[in-house]
């Protein structure tokens, strides 16, 4: 796993980054007083903290709060653009936990802008102003919380681990169990526990992680419901719509 070289930061409310990494790059970091918003101008990325995994397709940025330890890593080259926040900062956002939001075309160019600024500046200035603009439209943003929760217990990890090496395992769970050395019973009551959804509906989930990460790669919808354990591409399209509300072309469109 690569370093991520951390910027340096000054004492400016907003500074950011602009990074370009080839594809299958792996990094892990953490920033004790700055909130993060993470956006790629093209490609995507999976984000995994201690609070579960992300998938950052296309069009959408990635909030983290300060002190969060963040692992990123993608299968092809992406154009990263970062903006960070301190803090006691007026006007940041009060969410305490990882966030997807569907940015709109003006967002996405205030966070384009915001990557460009240094990491010391004057009041009223330009660049003070332009990172009050996008914290103020930042607040406005439909977040997504469709997120991957990680289990704790070891037993539940196991099979977690055995579901992601394989999204097209389609065993019961009563197999499962008796794999990780656990009842179905306890290893249901775990994930239910642990995670908020029980195994099935964690392992669909998981699923449909992947589901967004091939497709953000430009697998196609045949290839990417194959990978995940769906017979055909019309019932893998139906499960997605129920999900997220549409069809995955419409899901990936620009907006």
């Amino acid at each position: 796993m690569s370093i991520f070289p951390l910027p340096v930061f000054g004492d400016a409310p907003v500074q950011g980054v602009e990074r370009e990494y080839p594809p299958g790059f792996e990094a892990e970091h953490r920033h004790d007083h700055h909130a993060q918003v993470m956006y790629a101008v093209n490609g995507s990325m999976t984000v995994e903290t201690p609070q579960g995994i992300w998938v950052l397709p296309p069009h959408r940025a990635l909030w983290i709060p300060a002190g969060i330890s963040h692992t990123f890593k993608h299968s092809r080259p992406i154009s990263l653009r970062a903006v960070y926040v301190r803090e006691d900062t007026p006007g940041i956002p009060d969410w305490k936990r990882c966030s997807v939001l569907n940015i709109s075309n003006l967002v996405r160019e205030l966070i384009l802008a915001c990557a460009q600024l240094p990491a010391s500046y004057e009041g009223d200035t330009r660049e003070f102003r332009l990172g009050t603009v996008l914290l103020d439209h930042l607040a406005l943003l439909e977040q997504e919380a469709f997120f991957l929760p990680e289990p704790v217990d070891k037993r539940a990890v196991k099979a977690a681990n055995l579901i992601k090496k394989n999204p097209n395992d389609t065993r019961p769970l009563k197999d499962i169990a008796h794999h990780v050395g656990a009842s179905p019973r306890t290893l249901e009551r775990l994930f239910s526990t642990e995670t908020g959804m029980g195994f099935g509906a964690w392992r669909l989930r998981l699923r449909l992680m992947v589901a967004l990460e091939n497709l953000a790669a430009g697998e196609s919808v045949t290839s990417t419901a194959a990978a995940i354990g769906y017979e055909s591409s019309s019932s893998f399209i139906a499960v997605f719509r129920s999900v997220f509300g549409c069809s995955p072309t419409k899901y990936f469109a620009r907006t």
